[in-house]
């Protein structure tokens, strides 16, 4: 006997009102189930058409006021040169 059949078979011996609260249960859960798959199938295809930075609203305003994120080198180079001339200050 399938889980189905016996499922079946249990709810022909139970109450009404029992059977309610099983309608109710099984509804929340192929509720819960569903909404799980759309979030999921939602991620994914947005995954294939935005950045991460996209997907997370963009890129923060902070890091737009120093610099784009493209330039790390430059800015590595400038804080170097800041170090270095603050260094021949010192001596």
């Amino acid at each position: 006997m399938t889980a189905r059949e016996q499922l079946i078979q249990e709810i022909e011996q139970v109450s009404d009102s029992l059977v309610e609260e099983v309608l109710n249960f099984l509804l929340f859960i192929k509720g819960r189930q569903d909404q799980k798959n759309s979030t999921s199938h939602d991620e994914k295809s947005q995954s294939g058409e935005q950045s991460i930075l996209e997907r997370m609203g963009g890129v923060p305003q902070h890091l737009l006021s120093v610099g784009n994120l493209s330039d790390r080198d430059v800015r590595r180079a400038v804080i170097a040169s800041w170090i270095k001339q603050s260094r021949q200050q010192e001596l």
